[in-house]
């Protein structure tokens, strides 16, 4: 009975692969990234093209532990489109990443990736559960802002002086820094500028809260009172006794749109005055809402312009489309920050999600990191956000943002969550980023292929059948197993029969060619002196091994001929025996 071990191997990949007669190799791609003193030894487990501009990227650092799932979108490309996606279309309340993504699938629409985003509000804190499911920060989908991230009553965590805001214009330029806010109304066009405390949330005395659609036309407004309760913690509670409370219902004008970073002309309907302040939206597309001595002078008719705007560091204030807001900046212009050692949320030892763009706005980082035990990669010991931006930088990531993590950091690929969770079922989130394709529909012409491995390094004599993707001319992948292609390869690495590839018997390096109907794709192929095997049973006597089938269920050892799995420790094997 022959052994032929390929280490490392992805099995949830590998499995997929198995069904289409996937041959013998090793889908590792070494490389070194600096982590404080230290390199580690991180390996590319799958690097896939999954849509127009974007990839994902399984990342290994087995000697941390470390199992790191990072999207990188290309804003350059114009068939991508990054959307805030809201659970529910609501500002209050969660919902999974997988279902959000399958309601807002559509022609010519396809979700390719989402991570969660903002922290929000949760039991253990004093506007629960006033404000319950309601994100922290900025938040705005598709130019109208769910939530705001002001610097008045509502300052959370130091402010985005502190914390930052993530947006994406609509020129498809991200702003990832410190910034300023800016949130308020007039009457047109010359009248005095109020400042409104909060979006889609309650409100205090003395302080204006505006509504829209993303509140719930329902709704009755939340005037409240922040009060202590029988143990002396604060706490936000609804203001019964409200009676100077006004109302201002508006329509926006025609021809105009939600925007961020841009004036918004709307027009007085109704104006309801000496109220409870707990009206509700209806059919309007705006209401401005106060009591208590915050006085509304507008009328029915009136002319109102309403802005928000953030301005970053160096006065840049785009025209924002997107927006979503961590709890700290910690990485600038490619440099670790404070932040990163000033709060035990950073500093801890835990999952992780983050938001990063490149130096010139144009590239989009995604990168979840996981505190738990994969059944398939092993543990991951999870890490503080200064070893995060040490791993996103290593890829090019200039700005970076931290997010709400613990069971909330998830990354979703192809309608799946792809990390595991610090939970047995991935948890819901108030909001998130969603990658989709904007490219246009019903395109299955093949433009490109690609070889779906980081890199193909064989033993010598060994056999191998690759497996190709096939993308249209928009970069969508229109084919997970393209059959019907032929190799070729550089001299002296080997020999090509039909689809199947021999690795030459002495050590080499070299190109091998899958061509189909003209188009064709290079992988670089490394063939080593042997197969490795005594060595690898050597490092893993110490280890428990355990042993799983083609369908993933845990075996004993085999001796059957047929196609395994071994884990031991962190290190995870594919065998075929024959």
């Amino acid at each position: 009975m022959d052994c032929y071990i390929i280490s490392q191997m992805n099995t949830r990949f590998l499995l997929s692969l198995l069904s289409i007669a996937f041959g013998f190799t090793s889908l590792v791609n070494a490389e070194e990234i600096q982590i404080g003193e230290k390199q580690y030894k991180a390996e590319r487990l799958i690097e896939r093209k999954i849509g127009p501009g974007t990839t994902y990227i399984r990342l290994r650092l087995p000697d941390y532990p470390l199992n790191v799932n990072l999207v990188t979108v290309d804003l350059n490309n114009p068939y991508n489109r990054i959307e805030t996606t809201i659970a529910n279309e609501s500002a209050k309340g969660t919902e999974s990443l997988v279902t959000a993504a399958r309601r807002q699938d559509s022609d010519a629409h396809h979700p390719l990736a989402a991570a969660n985003a903002n922290f929000w509000v949760v039991g253990s804190q004093k506007e629960y559960p006033l404000y319950a499911g309601i994100t922290r920060n900025a938040s705005v989908r598709n130019g109208k802002m769910v939530t705001e991230s002001n610097k008045n009553k509502e300052k959370w965590d130091g402010g985005t002086e502190r914390t930052g805001v993530v947006t994406v214009s609509y020129d498809k330029t991200l702003n990832i820094d410190y910034c300023t806010p800016t949130l308020c109304f007039k009457k047109a066009p010359s009248g005095t500028e109020k400042n409104i405390q909060t979006c889609n949330k309650g409100f205090q005395a003395k302080a204006y809260a505006m509504y829209n659609s993303f509140y719930g036309r329902d709704r009755e407004f939340m005037p409240y009172a922040e009060v202590k309760d029988a143990n002396g913690n604060k706490k936000f509670q609804l203001k019964e006794d409200v009676t100077d409370g006004i109302e201002v219902y508006l329509t926006m004008d025609e021809g105009e749109k939600w925007t961020g970073g841009d004036d918004i002309k709307f027009t007085v309907k109704e104006v309801k005055k000496n109220t409870n302040a707990r009206g509700k939206l209806g059919d309007y597309d705006l209401a401005i809402v106060s009591f208590g001595g915050a006085n509304q002078t507008l009328k029915e008719g009136d002319p109102v312009i309403l802005k928000y705007y953030w301005t970053f560091d160096g006065n840049i204030t785009p025209v924002v489309e997107q927006a979503i807001g961590g709890n700290a900046m910690v990485m600038r212009h490619g440099e670790l920050t404070d932040h990163n050692y000033n709060e035990d949320y950073n500093s801890m030892v835990y999952s992780r999600t983050a938001y990063g763009c490149s130096e010139d706005g144009k590239t989009l980082y995604m990168l979840v990191i996981d505190k738990s035990t994969d059944p398939v990669y092993g543990k991951s010991a999870g890490c503080s956000t200064a070893v995060m931006c040490e791993i996103a930088r290593h890829f090019g990531c200039y700005n970076m943002s931290n997010f709400d993590a613990g069971g909330s950091a998830e990354l979703m690929v192809d309608f799946a969550i792809v990390n595991k969770t610090t939970e047995s079922t991935p948890r819901n989130v108030a909001n998130g980023w969603m990658v989709f394709s904007v490219a246009p529909e019903g395109d299955k012409t093949l433009a490109s292929i690609e070889f779906d491995h980081p890199v193909i390094s064989l033993s010598a004599g060994e056999s191998f059948t690759p497996v190709i993707l096939g993308y249209n001319q928009y970069g969508e992948l229109i084919n997970n197993n393209v059959t019907d292609f032929v190799l070729s390869c550089d001299p002296g690495i080997g020999k090509c029969n039909g689809k199947a590839f021999t690795a030459g018997t002495v050590p080499a390096s070299g190109l091998l060619t899958a061509t189909v109907n003209g188009i064709s794709a290079s992988k670089a192929v490394d063939v080593a002196g042997g197969s490795g095997v005594e060595e690898i049973a050597l490092d893993i006597k110490s280890e428990v091994v355990e042993y799983y089938n083609i369908s993933g269920v845990r075996c004993v050892k085999p001796e059957t001929p047929g196609i395994y799995i071994r884990r031991a420790g962190s290190k995870v094997e594919k065998i075929i025996i024959n």
